[in-house]
């Protein structure tokens, strides 16, 4: 580990679904399958809303905080509404209340049933580390005995490809179970490339995330 970490976090579940450029799936831990999601919902959620709703209802428990953490959030679906508003043709409402930087963990709520409120963070490539931050807040605080921390994170499409830092670097859901731990654990690492990392890691048997302050403002 390059960094002395803030805070450690144990992992008590995990599932990560990683999609790559020819749109092949692999799923991770304990990400659900698409029939987790009620078959009205799935066929008006995106891809993005959808992958990450999978890895949330997977290791999701009742009452557990949800902090969602993403550097732009579902931008292909915010592109093909603006090719939509550019073609003058009618804006699907649906697909509107899909693009919005909250609408993963809103949707992951609608289908874990749960009432509570959910938080929404971006901090460019340290968004997981951003997210990891607020769990850790949350949990230390008293505010939650345990926190489900949805991180997703997809390429750049289109006309927009040219400013994605990482070319190649697949599309990446991942959810985390996390209550407060002790000692080191894996490290979250920056942008797709690094939560990668982190569900490798998870993979090959780690127990623990740490905090590293890794955020700084993305070029």
């Amino acid at each position: 580990m390059g960094q002395m970490s803030i805070a450690t976090l144990a992992v008590r579940d995990w599932g990560a679904i990683v999609i790559d450029a020819a749109g092949v799936e692999a799923v991770h831990g304990r990400a659900a399958g698409p029939d987790a999601v009620p078959m009205g919902l799935r066929r008006r959620m995106p891809k993005f809303s959808l992958a990450a709703v999978r890895c949330a209802a997977g290791v999701a428990a009742p009452g557990c905080e949800l902090v969602f953490a993403s550097r732009y959030g579902d931008v292909t679906t915010a592109l093909m509404l603006s090719q939509t508003i550019v073609a003058a043709e009618p804006l699907s409402p649906s697909a509107f209340s899909a693009c919005v930087h909250n609408a993963a963990p809103g949707l992951a709520a609608q289908v874990l049933g749960e009432k509570s409120s959910h938080t929404a963070v971006a901090a460019g490539e340290a968004s997981l580390t951003a997210g990891l931050l607020e769990a850790w807040l949350r949990l230390s605080s008293g505010e939650a005995s345990e926190v489900l921390l949805l991180f997703a994170e997809q390429p750049l499409p289109g006309l927009y490809g040219e400013f994605d830092h990482e070319p190649g670097a697949p599309f990446v859901a991942l959810a985390m179970r996390l209550c407060l731990g002790e000692g080191e654990g894996a490290s979250a690492g920056l942008g797709r490339a690094g939560a990668l990392c982190l569900v490798q890691a998870l993979e090959d048997g780690a127990a623990a995330v740490s905090v590293e302050p890794t955020l700084r403002v993305a070029a």
